[in-house]
């Protein structure tokens, strides 16, 4: 069962907005991954950006990004929501997001591949 995805959404578009109102990514940035790691609190959820990018293979986002944003959600780990169910939550809020406005219109708009994932698993495009 997902948590309250709502209050959650709500968190994320916030953090997001935050993002896109406080950093300006370089030129030449060629995809975004939102990140995601494990943390004593649980998990943090990060967007980073790279110049270099392979639509056929994911080893561009482990390179070190050259584009790091400075603010991070640290994502709550009390409810005992499994791994996979924050991956799946991300997935459906950021895609959500990212079909929006203000969003549409941000660096993160466009054409511009953006994925999604854990920082040893898979990535998945949901832009």
């Amino acid at each position: 069962m997902m948590g309250d995805t709502t209050a959650f959404q709500a968190e994320v578009q916030t953090w997001l907005h935050e993002i896109l109102t406080s950093e300006k990514p370089l030129d030449g940035i060629s995809a975004y991954r939102f990140g995601l790691g494990e943390v004593e609190e649980g998990y943090v959820l990060y967007l980073a950006g790279s110049k270099i990018y392979n639509e056929e293979h994911d080893e561009w986002a482990a390179n070190l990004p050259e584009f790091l944003a400075a603010k991070e959600l640290i994502i709550s780990g009390d409810d005992g929501r499994e791994w996979y169910w924050i991956l799946l939550e991300i997935i459906y809020v950021l895609g959500r997001a990212l079909r929006k406005m203000p969003v549409q219109s941000s660096f993160l708009g466009g054409t511009i591949p953006v994925y999604t994932g854990f920082e040893s698993g898979d990535l998945y495009r949901i832009k």
